[in-house]
Protein backbone atom coordinates (compact mmCIF):
# COMPACT_ATOMS: atom_id res chain seq x y z
CA UNK A 1 0.00 0.00 0.00
CA UNK A 2 1.17 3.19 -0.73
CA UNK A 3 -1.12 5.70 1.66
CA UNK A 4 -2.23 5.36 5.03
CA UNK A 5 -6.09 6.00 5.01
CA UNK A 6 -6.54 8.99 7.06
CA UNK A 7 -9.07 11.23 7.63
CA UNK A 8 -8.46 15.07 6.65
CA UNK A 9 -7.88 17.77 8.92
CA UNK A 10 -10.52 20.28 7.67
CA UNK A 11 -9.46 24.31 7.78
CA UNK A 12 -12.42 26.68 7.14
CA UNK A 13 -10.58 30.02 5.51
CA UNK A 14 -13.27 32.81 5.48
CA UNK A 15 -13.47 35.51 2.36
CA UNK A 16 -12.10 38.61 2.86
CA UNK A 17 -12.15 42.12 0.03
CA UNK A 18 -9.76 41.03 -2.47
CA UNK A 19 -9.49 37.26 -1.74
CA UNK A 20 -12.33 34.83 -2.49
CA UNK A 21 -11.56 31.78 -0.56
CA UNK A 22 -13.89 29.19 -0.44
CA UNK A 23 -17.31 27.62 1.54
CA UNK A 24 -14.87 24.18 1.31
CA UNK A 25 -12.90 24.07 3.44
CA UNK A 26 -8.71 23.55 2.79
CA UNK A 27 -8.17 19.63 3.32
CA UNK A 28 -4.80 18.44 4.95
CA UNK A 29 -4.26 14.54 5.04
CA UNK A 30 -1.69 14.18 7.94
CA UNK A 31 1.21 11.51 7.25
CA UNK A 32 -1.20 10.18 4.22
CA UNK A 33 1.95 8.44 2.08
CA UNK A 34 3.78 5.63 3.62
CA UNK A 35 6.87 5.73 1.14
CA UNK A 36 7.71 9.10 0.05
CA UNK A 37 9.15 8.66 -3.89
CA UNK A 38 8.22 10.86 -6.52
CA UNK A 39 7.03 7.26 -7.54
CA UNK A 40 4.52 6.75 -4.98
CA UNK A 41 3.24 10.08 -4.78
CA UNK A 42 2.51 9.80 -8.58
CA UNK A 43 0.76 6.56 -7.70
CA UNK A 44 -1.35 7.59 -5.24
CA UNK A 45 -2.97 9.92 -7.45
CA UNK A 46 -3.22 7.81 -10.50
CA UNK A 47 -7.15 6.51 -9.96
CA UNK A 48 -8.51 10.04 -9.97
CA UNK A 49 -9.09 12.35 -12.43
CA UNK A 50 -6.87 14.88 -10.93
CA UNK A 51 -3.86 16.10 -13.49
CA UNK A 52 -0.34 16.51 -12.74
CA UNK A 53 0.52 20.38 -12.64
CA UNK A 54 3.33 20.71 -11.77
CA UNK A 55 6.72 19.54 -9.44
CA UNK A 56 8.44 22.25 -7.37
CA UNK A 57 11.18 22.89 -4.78
CA UNK A 58 10.51 25.50 -2.98
CA UNK A 59 14.04 27.10 -1.00
CA UNK A 60 13.91 30.07 1.19
CA UNK A 61 15.47 32.16 -2.13
CA UNK A 62 12.15 31.36 -3.84
CA UNK A 63 9.87 33.17 -0.91
CA UNK A 64 9.12 36.04 -2.63
CA UNK A 65 6.20 34.88 -4.27
CA UNK A 66 2.98 36.54 -4.68
CA UNK A 67 -0.28 35.24 -3.22
CA UNK A 68 -2.50 33.47 -5.89
CA UNK A 69 -5.22 31.91 -6.41
CA UNK A 70 -6.84 29.44 -8.69
CA UNK A 71 -10.79 30.37 -10.26
CA UNK A 72 -10.92 27.34 -12.25
CA UNK A 73 -10.35 24.53 -10.37
CA UNK A 74 -8.98 22.85 -6.94
CA UNK A 75 -5.50 21.87 -6.54
CA UNK A 76 -4.23 19.58 -4.38
CA UNK A 77 -0.30 18.84 -3.61
CA UNK A 78 1.46 15.99 -2.05
CA UNK A 79 4.77 17.13 -0.20
CA UNK A 80 8.08 14.77 -1.12
CA UNK A 81 10.36 16.37 1.17
CA UNK A 82 10.85 18.89 3.79
CA UNK A 83 7.95 21.43 5.71
CA UNK A 84 6.51 24.62 5.12
CA UNK A 85 4.05 27.19 6.52
CA UNK A 86 1.49 29.07 3.81
CA UNK A 87 -0.08 31.65 4.58
CA UNK A 88 -3.80 30.85 3.17
CA UNK A 89 -6.85 33.33 2.98
CA UNK A 90 -5.19 37.12 2.81
CA UNK A 91 -4.19 38.76 -0.48
CA UNK A 92 -1.26 41.69 -0.56
CA UNK A 93 -3.90 44.27 -0.30
CA UNK A 94 -5.91 42.85 2.42
CA UNK A 95 -4.99 44.71 5.94
CA UNK A 96 -3.00 42.79 8.58
CA UNK A 97 -5.91 42.49 10.97
CA UNK A 98 -10.03 43.00 10.38
CA UNK A 99 -12.05 45.35 12.51
CA UNK A 100 -11.89 43.18 15.23
CA UNK A 101 -8.30 43.44 15.75
CA UNK A 102 -8.07 39.74 14.59
CA UNK A 103 -5.85 38.49 12.30
CA UNK A 104 -6.81 37.88 8.42
CA UNK A 105 -5.06 35.32 6.93
CA UNK A 106 -4.03 32.12 8.38
CA UNK A 107 -0.70 29.92 9.09
CA UNK A 108 -0.47 26.52 7.69
CA UNK A 109 2.00 24.10 7.96
CA UNK A 110 2.88 20.39 6.03
CA UNK A 111 5.66 17.77 6.47
CA UNK A 112 6.60 15.11 4.23
CA UNK A 113 4.22 12.52 3.29
CA UNK A 114 1.26 15.20 4.00
CA UNK A 115 -1.59 15.74 1.09
CA UNK A 116 -3.32 18.65 1.57
CA UNK A 117 -5.92 20.37 -1.51
CA UNK A 118 -6.80 23.69 -1.41
CA UNK A 119 -10.40 24.64 -3.09
CA UNK A 120 -10.63 27.06 -6.09
CA UNK A 121 -10.33 30.73 -4.71
CA UNK A 122 -8.36 29.90 -1.84
CA UNK A 123 -5.42 32.30 -1.95
CA UNK A 124 -2.30 30.91 -0.59
CA UNK A 125 1.57 31.64 -0.54
CA UNK A 126 4.52 29.63 1.22
CA UNK A 127 6.08 32.08 3.64
CA UNK A 128 8.43 29.53 4.72
CA UNK A 129 10.52 26.20 4.36
CA UNK A 130 12.27 23.80 6.12
CA UNK A 131 14.84 20.94 5.05
CA UNK A 132 14.46 21.94 1.04
CA UNK A 133 10.47 21.75 0.66
CA UNK A 134 9.40 19.52 -2.51
CA UNK A 135 5.99 19.05 -3.66
CA UNK A 136 4.27 17.82 -6.29
CA UNK A 137 0.74 19.73 -7.80
CA UNK A 138 -2.58 18.47 -8.97
CA UNK A 139 -5.56 19.79 -10.12
CA UNK A 140 -9.01 18.72 -10.65
CA UNK A 141 -10.24 18.35 -13.82
CA UNK A 142 -13.89 19.76 -14.65
CA UNK A 143 -16.03 21.22 -16.98
CA UNK A 144 -14.31 24.56 -16.72
CA UNK A 145 -10.54 23.91 -17.65
CA UNK A 146 -9.01 21.39 -19.72
CA UNK A 147 -6.51 18.81 -19.88
CA UNK A 148 -4.33 21.31 -21.94
CA UNK A 149 -4.92 24.18 -19.54
CA UNK A 150 -5.89 22.87 -16.01
CA UNK A 151 -5.30 25.96 -13.95
CA UNK A 152 -5.58 29.74 -14.32
CA UNK A 153 -3.49 31.95 -11.91
CA UNK A 154 -5.08 34.77 -9.94
CA UNK A 155 -2.55 36.89 -8.19
CA UNK A 156 -5.89 38.06 -5.70
CA UNK A 157 -4.91 41.74 -6.99
CA UNK A 158 -8.05 43.09 -8.19
CA UNK A 159 -10.68 45.57 -7.23
CA UNK A 160 -13.59 44.61 -4.82
CA UNK A 161 -16.10 44.25 -7.62
CA UNK A 162 -13.88 42.32 -9.71
CA UNK A 163 -12.88 40.21 -7.05
CA UNK A 164 -16.84 39.62 -6.13
CA UNK A 165 -17.00 38.56 -9.63
CA UNK A 166 -14.03 35.98 -9.85
CA UNK A 167 -15.60 34.88 -6.50
CA UNK A 168 -18.69 33.93 -7.91
CA UNK A 169 -16.57 31.71 -10.91
CA UNK A 170 -14.95 30.37 -8.16
CA UNK A 171 -18.12 28.95 -6.47
CA UNK A 172 -18.99 27.09 -9.96
CA UNK A 173 -16.17 24.83 -9.68
CA UNK A 174 -17.83 21.20 -8.90
CA UNK A 175 -17.25 18.76 -6.15
CA UNK A 176 -14.35 16.58 -7.73
CA UNK A 177 -16.03 13.02 -8.62
CA UNK A 178 -12.93 11.61 -6.94
CA UNK A 179 -10.92 12.21 -3.57
CA UNK A 180 -7.79 12.95 -4.91
CA UNK A 181 -6.28 9.88 -3.28
CA UNK A 182 -8.71 7.65 -2.04
CA UNK A 183 -11.46 7.71 -5.02
CA UNK A 184 -15.09 7.93 -4.99
CA UNK A 185 -15.12 6.76 -1.45
CA UNK A 186 -12.77 9.14 -0.41
CA UNK A 187 -13.50 11.57 2.37
CA UNK A 188 -13.01 14.65 0.30
CA UNK A 189 -16.64 13.54 -1.55
CA UNK A 190 -18.75 13.55 1.66
CA UNK A 191 -16.96 16.84 3.57
CA UNK A 192 -17.46 19.29 0.33
CA UNK A 193 -21.00 18.15 -0.74
CA UNK A 194 -22.22 18.35 2.61
CA UNK A 195 -21.03 21.73 2.78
Amino acid sequence: MIHNQVHPETLKIPPTAYSPNSKFPVLAYRNALTDITLENALAAFEQSEWKKGGHWKIGKEKLAATPHYHAATHEAHTVLHGRATYLLGKSSLDPETDTKGDPIGLHFTVSAGDVFVFPAGVTHFVIDTEGDYEILGFYSLNAQNSIDEPYDMEYALDSVEETDEKRKKCELVPVPVNDPIYGKEGPMIQIWNSV
